[in-house]
């Protein structure tokens, strides 16, 4: 067996994977305990939060061109909570844990790293248990196009990456931008995708609304489940492009925010 040098990629690699990985299992432990259901709230606090928000809005609206409330919620809301949640974990996510610094293998990113797979694994797991249910009980069905639905989830995991990365480093770096996160985080509820599809925007207002990268992700989740029963718009390229650019963001501003915690 050839052992690796300790300056190679690959060995530095394989620490920041177990660095990663031991974060993941404290930060569970410190937030569930090891008491009663324990790590099982990491899928059940999202998955009540769906079923919760499908109830109460079927008992306030109906079907819409044949596709029940409770489908569309079914599929839809839990995009949300890649973003939604994992804003609120990551916020002040080097304030909180600067004594963990001290120890050489923790680099500051991998704070954000952990609590980010944390949380987007908890989502992940909810959506998957909840959707193989409501398949099971009738609520939906299965996807025209598997493989577009799991790329359009991929695009909207990949834009809550940047995005968390963004508003993280920034609520480190401003405690104002900490205070309205929260705030910032419900005026982006309407161009989720979620609550205003693109099919139901006017035309002369849909090319601006497409501009948001989100709504183009979710309108491509929509058209790998939905198929030809809801009509989308989206387009690959620049929901891309765009993602790219906001890991890019992401990044540098989680980069500064590391130089000022050092100081």
């Amino acid at each position: 067996m050839i052992a690796r040098p300790k300056t190679s990629f690959w060995y530095q690699l394989g620490i920041q994977r177990r660095v990663i990985w031991a974060l993941v299992m404290r930060e569970m432990i410190t937030r569930f305990g090891r008491e009663g259901l324990g790590v099982l709230w990491l899928v059940g606090e999202p998955a009540m939060f769906i079923v919760g928000v499908m109830i109460i809005f079927s008992l306030v609206d109906q079907a819409h061109g044949g596709i029940s409330v409770a489908e569309y919620l079914a599929v839809s809301y839990p995009t949300i909570i890649l973003w939604r949640n994992t804003t609120g974990r990551v916020a002040k996510a080097l304030e909180a844990n600067a004594a963990l610094l001290h120890l050489n293998p923790i680099r500051p990113v991998d704070l954000f790293y952990s609590r980010i797979v944390l949380e987007f694994s908890g989502a992940i797991a909810s959506f998957l248990i909840l959707y193989l249910v409501f398949v099971a009980i009738g609520i939906c069905q299965w996807p025209d196009n598997v493989l577009l639905m799991t790329f359009g989830y991929f695009m909207v995991a990949w834009f809550s990456f940047g995005f968390v990365l963004i508003m993280g480093a920034l609520s480190e770096l401003s405690e104002t931008i900490d205070r309205v996160s929260h705030i910032i985080l419900y005026l982006m509820l309407p161009f989720s995708g979620i609550f205003m599809p693109a099919h139901l925007v006017p035309d002369q207002y849909r090319d601006l609304l497409l501009l948001t990268p989100l709504i183009n992700t979710v309108e491509m989740f929509h058209a790998g489940y939905f198929g030809d029963r809801m009509v989308t718009y989206y387009s690959i390229p620049y929901t891309m492009s765009i993602n790219l650019l906001m890991t890019f963001a992401g990044l540098l501003l989680v980069n500064i925010a590391i130089r000022r915690v050092k100081l």
